[in-house]
């Protein structure tokens, strides 16, 4: 015969006996609706960083195209000519130009 000892413990664990999985399962949803929020936040960082990378990737093309116009512009024959203008430079005066022969060493040049 059970004594009274007994019959109260069996009743602890008939009352505990539900009570674990709910906890547990609750613990769990809590656990993944964490991690939902976590994975969500993450996410729309990375949404930021990469509109934030479009847009610096977008501007480095823009410089990059403004700076070869510039180029094109300064390296026209007619920039170029005002500059040498400038400096003081013009056409090679007649005699002042040696032209070489393909393949011929430079002491050899023609018009010596």
């Amino acid at each position: 015969m059970p004594d009274a000892k007994q019959e109260a413990e069996a009743g602890r664990n008939r009352e505990r006996g539900p009570v674990l999985p709910l906890v547990l399962s609750t613990a769990f949803l809590a656990a993944l609706a964490l991690s939902l929020v976590w994975l969500n936040i993450e996410r729309t960082k990375f949404a930021y960083r990469a509109r934030n990378l479009q847009r610096e990737l977008e501007q480095a093309l823009d410089l990059g195209a403004k700076l070869k116009a510039e180029r094109e512009h300064l390296l026209s024959p007619h920039e170029l000519g005002k500059k040498a203008e400038a400096l003081g430079l013009g056409p090679a005066k007649p005699g002042r130009i040696r032209r070489m022969e393909a393949g011929q060493p430079p002491d050899k040049a023609a018009g010596e």
